[in-house]
């Protein structure tokens, strides 16, 4: 404001900058009441959006001390090892059996002409069984007029140099041609071997296989196997019987009826065309994988699953596929994590709903190797663990056994075997595995008590020291010595071939009327002084190599 003064000079009257904010404020606050009066006469809350911001702040808060208890509590192991994998746009498909077929012929006709044209094939050689047992289960009408084009062009050649080939080639039209009628099986050719531990001059371990002398076919295996001539003493394999005070103990008859199912799969073979299967943990030299090589020569329809899925992963299926899918066998490979129950829950709506199959068998071998875990160490990779090999095959039974009856399969019941191991404790540091395995065996009663019949079947294989595995090959070294004492250690093949054993019909009846026990031990069970012995044989590599 202005004024003029007595002597007509302007006066200029001030403000405060105080007085100014103060009337600035006074007029806010006035604005702020007549909002807030405008908004309550129109049923508007001026708050709502601070009191929700406020108790998300407060939600947040507590959200991440219940993170910090949870990681706190069960470790960063457990918590990243539930991570959910499964994702059905990975699977990858393989059933193009007839092209590998195709492919096998060829390059093994085109190997024989370029060692008649070097000198070095002189006569036909179809030695390799196993080989040509493949070509026979993956054998068409094309691959059978293939093989006869093929021999005529060679033989309309006239060049006696390639006799061999000529003769190959038909030897393959004809051994194809005789089984275009027959279902592919699976029958087992390769062959049997033993642990060999070699010390070497400058002091170095190693360990290897060999031919094992008294056992050059698998019928010789099956009757080493079946021996019962020890007293007191039951087979390295056999099945058992349930007594009244409920124990399971040797069932001589019934043994001898899987022994039976064992030499037919080692004379004739035995198909499973038209079956399907779940197998989870089946990576490279597991017993998983040599079951999944089993069931596809066998022309059935496998899931495999990986928790390290790879282009590394999905090459070994492919490959294994391409030497042992047979006519009709399909092969579906997914990464799969048996420690997540969504991954439960996801595949089996995947296996039932989007590829519509049902399940004749499943084989839960997914497993964690827990080396070093101890009493007074136990921690959050135990526990891990302990859900993969237990709780987590539990919920996968469940799942399957609702699914069976959402989709109308039940009376069809899957046969599930159950990984059981003579493993209770005696090992020492491997955490939970004992545990996880005696616990296993409640499958036995549950069947019962929780009514799985028509839904699913159990049978429980006591899986005995199979070496190069993942779980076992640290202790490659010393199977020998056990064996020096008296234990069979197994390969995985050999493995695999006692559990596919429990796939003949004769057994899996058995199976579906109550609970089947397989001690498949190879007397590890019987072996009072394992962890000594083990012990033992380390130190005694240890002193040889210094």
């Amino acid at each position: 404001a202005s004024a003029t003064s007595s002597d007509g000079a302007l006066k200029v009257s001030t403000v405060s900058s105080v007085e100014l904010q103060n009337v600035r404020q006074r007029e806010i606050k006035h604005i702020q009441q007549q909002i807030a009066v405008l908004a309550r006469y129109a049923g508007i809350d001026l708050r709502q959006d601070g009191r929700l911001a406020e108790s998300r702040q407060a939600n947040s808060k507590q959200l991440q001390t219940n993170i910090d208890n949870a990681a706190a509590e069960f470790g960063d192991e457990l918590i990243t090892g539930v991570q959910p994998r499964f994702d059905a746009r990975k699977a990858r498909q393989f059933d193009s059996y007839w092209n590998w077929a195709r492919q096998d012929a060829y390059e093994w006709i085109q190997q024989t002409i370029a060692e008649c044209i070097t000198g070095v094939a002189t006569d036909v050689d179809v030695s390799d069984k196993e080989r040509l047992q493949q070509l026979q289960n993956r054998a068409d009408l094309q691959l059978v007029q293939m093989l006869a084009g093929t021999a005529k062009v060679l033989s309309d050649s006239n060049n006696d140099v390639l006799q061999p080939a000529i003769e190959l080639a038909q030897v393959l039209h004809d051994a194809c041609k005789s089984t275009l009628s027959q279902l592919p099986v699976y029958r087992e050719l390769s062959g049997l071997m033993q642990p060999k531990t070699y010390i070497s001059a400058s002091g170095e371990a190693s360990y290897t296989e060999i031919p094992r002398a008294s056992e050059r076919t698998w019928t010789d295996y099956i009757g080493h196997m079946s021996d019962d001539s020890h007293h007191d003493i039951p087979p390295h394999i056999h099945l058992c019987e349930k007594s009244k005070n409920r124990q399971w103990s040797y069932d001589k008859q019934f043994s001898s009826t899987y022994y039976d199912g064992l030499s037919d799969i080692s004379q004739q073979g035995t198909s499973f065309v038209g079956r399907t299967a779940l197998v989870t943990g089946c990576g490279r030299g597991s017993i998983g994988a040599e079951i999944v090589r089993s069931l596809l020569m066998g022309g059935a329809k496998v899931l495999a699953t990986s928790s390290s899925y790879s282009r590394q992963t999905t090459l070994f299926f492919e490959d294994m596929y391409r030497k042992h899918g047979s006519r009709g066998s399909e092969l579906i490979v997914v990464p799969f994590n048996q420690g997540s129950v969504q991954d439960i829950d996801s595949l089996v709506t995947f296996v039932f709903g989007q590829l519509g199959w049902d399940l004749d068998y499943v084989f839960p071998f997914a497993a964690v190797s827990d080396i070093g875990s101890t009493v007074d160490n136990l921690g959050s990779h135990s526990e891990l663990a302990l859900r993969v090999m237990l709780t987590n095959v539990l919920r996968l039974l469940g799942s399957i056994k609702l699914a069976k009856t959402k989709y109308n399969s039940a009376g069809r019941p899957a046969l599930v075997v159950i990984p059981l191991s003579p493993n209770h404790g005696d090992f020492g540091g491997d955490g939970l595995y004992g545990e996880s395995k005696i616990a296993l065996e409640t499958t036995f009663n549950r069947w019962k008590s929780e009514m799985w019949r028509g839904h699913i079947s159990i049978a429980g294989a006591v899986i005995g020291w199979t070496r190069g595995t993942g779980l076992m090959s640290a202790n490659n070294l010393v199977a020998e010595a056990i064996e020096n004492a008296g234990v069979r250690t197994f390969s995985p093949r050999e493995m695999a071939f006692n559990i596919i054993g429990l796939l003949n019909p004769r057994v899996a009846r058995v199976a579906h009327r109550q609970p089947v026990w397989a001690d498949f031990s190879g007397g590890l069970n019987q072996l009072t002084q394992l962890n000594a012995i083990v012990d033992s044989e380390r130190s005694r590599i240890k002193v040889t190599c210094e």
